[in-house]
């Protein structure tokens, strides 16, 4: 399997769980905090994913209908004749799906998810080893700086200014390629005396 870690925008599209078991609940909570708004299908759906408000639970058998406007569909029944068919439907209606514990059946996968606000890393080994992505990203974890979330968002709210003081691109890149080292380094935002050392450095 040959996958490209895209990054793929969640709010306002609609994605299909169908299975209410504990594959489920794990494939909501990979999904939770990441903006999804999900239809979950089954006649019989676990207490603990009733209590996500992002989650839209129907307790009916799976039909195909049940796939209209989807923008992607997961299956997770534990039933392999089921999730086979949910991937025949959804190919022949486009719509990308992950068929949990097949990996021939799937159009993505999940990888290993670290979050810190704007922060978001995938790790994966394409299914070789799912507990060698678990154990990197652990791993990862201990390498990001604790501010790391003040950070991002400083960095995020320089680019105004930056641009508005600087016209060249390339100088831009500069700027924002030191200033994103130097926060690194310190492990917290810049003063803004620091900001304009870079300013007027590079």
């Amino acid at each position: 399997m040959s996958v490209f870690p895209f990054f793929f925008e969640l709010s306002g599209k609609k994605g299909v769980i169908i299975g209410g078991g504990k594959i489920a609940l794990e494939k909501v909570e990979a999904l939770s905090g990441f903006g999804a708004e999900l239809n979950l299908i089954a006649p019989d759906i676990l207490p603990e994913i009733e209590e996500y408000t992002f989650v839209n639970c129907i307790r009916k058998d799976f039909t195909p209908a049940d796939l209209s406007g989807a923008d992607y569909c997961i299956a997770a029944t534990g039933i392999r004749t089921i999730n086979e068919e949910i991937y025949k439907i959804c190919r022949a209606k486009k719509i990308p799906v992950n068929v949990v514990d097949n990996q021939d059946l799937c159009d993505f996968i999940f990888p290993s998810v670290v979050k810190r606000g704007k922060l978001i890393a995938g790790i994966t080994s394409s299914g070789a080893s799912p507990a060698v992505a678990v154990h990197l990203r652990k791993e990862f974890e201990k390498v990001i700086p604790g501010d790391i979330e003040e950070i991002l968002d400083y960095l995020a709210g320089i680019r105004p200014y930056v641009k508005e003081k600087i016209s060249d691109p390339k100088v831009r890149h500069r700027i924002f390629k030191a200033a994103g080292a130097e926060c690194l380094r310190l492990g917290r935002s810049l003063k803004d005396e620091e900001l304009e050392e870079i300013l007027k450095s590079v």
